[in-house]
């Protein structure tokens, strides 16, 4: 699950190549596109866990703009009277952009859409309760609240937003009024304007859609999500690894952080697994830090990360390439963090 780190420190210090990782399946499936924005990937935005705890997702750094110094904030806040997204609305979404992705940006407003589809997209069955689940899980994103001090990232206007925005505007039901006083024959979903922006940027991280739909645990997807934007920094070093310490990953999952190194592998453990097993991840490390109470994860990217950066390189331009993105935490570097 955990491998020992005393491989990776000699190969670090020596600039020596890791071992080769073992080759897949030729035969595997092809990837089904999923283009995910960029920030949405990086920042936290979705409840991992199942609850009935409202209080926000927080991230604060101290960045630097030339020769001023300031403290940027990403604040996620559910609404009690429309839910809290967690690990299934994380999943919807994910169908919403699948969906997004098979229409072609640009996109534009509105968008429409079937929830018989989307569960379609989730591989789940498409029943009464499902309907439900769904609905309630897009009323859940379209109710949660984002504000940015600096740190979502437009790329069209080349700088860092203040703003307090939603993922999705307006969603309106099929047998809705609409603005016109007409009746809505089919569900229309209205992206929020920053949102969309990005995408029609093409401020964008293509995913595997259908090995994304393999993970079983919320956390072995989150790590996917972010991971798979962090290995472009790394992609052509001569050991490509990334280094994370465990509070900062508690903070951009989002999770519980614990203080043992015996509860980070129960909480950890299972999803490093499961990239391990897919081949997305070639090893899993944890180190502690001397003399404070946190470690180092430590993450070498398997032949599936490696492949989909390849992929994604030889159908962009430089200019293009998502792998300059930094979320400015302390973390996810290849030689400090």
């Amino acid at each position: 699950m955990f491998q020992p780190l005393s491989h990776f420190l000699s190969a670090w210090h020596q600039r020596r190549t890791l071992p080769p990782v073992p080759q897949r399946n030729p035969a595997h499936k092809a990837a089904v596109p999923l283009h995910c924005e960029v920030n949405g990937l990086v920042y936290p935005f979705f409840f991992l866990t199942k609850g009935r705890n409202f209080d926000p997702i927080e991230t604060r750094l101290v960045r630097h703009q030339g020769d001023h110094t300031f403290e940027a904030v990403w604040r996620v806040t559910p609404q009690p009277a429309s839910g809290r997204p967690g690990p299934f609305a994380h999943r919807v979404h994910r169908a919403v952009e699948q969906l997004i992705s098979e229409r072609g940006l640009p996109t534009c407003n509105p968008i429409p859409f079937s929830i018989h589809d989307l569960c379609r997209r989730m591989g789940i069955h498409a029943g009464g309760r499902e309907y439900r689940l769904v609905k309630e899980a897009l009323i859940a994103i379209r109710g949660t609240q984002v504000e940015s001090k600096g740190m979502f990232y437009s790329k069209s206007q080349a700088r860092y937003i203040d703003q307090v925005f939603s993922l999705y505007e307006r969603i309106v039901f099929a047998g809705e009024h609409l603005g016109d006083g007409t009746i809505a024959e089919h569900n229309l979903l209205y992206l929020g304007t920053w949102y969309m922006e990005s995408l029609n940027s093409l401020y964008v991280k293509p995913l595997d859609y259908r090995y994304y739909l393999t993970l079983h645990t919320p956390i072995a997807r989150r790590l996917y999500e972010l991971l798979g934007v962090k290995f472009y920094r790394v992609a052509n070093r001569p050991v490509p690894i990334i280094r994370y310490r465990y509070s900062t990953m508690c903070r951009l999952l989002p999770v519980k952080r614990h203080y043992y190194q015996s509860r980070l592998r129960q909480q950890l453990g299972p999803a490093h697994a499961e990239l391990i097993r897919g081949g997305f991840l070639a090893q899993a490390s944890d180190i502690p830090i001397p003399h404070k109470q946190d470690f180092y994860l430590i993450y070498r990217p398997g032949q599936r990360a490696m492949e989909e950066i390849q992929a994604s390189k030889t159908k962009r331009s430089e200019d293009e390439r998502i792998g300059a993105h930094s979320s400015g935490l302390r973390g996810g570097r290849w030689d400090r963090g």
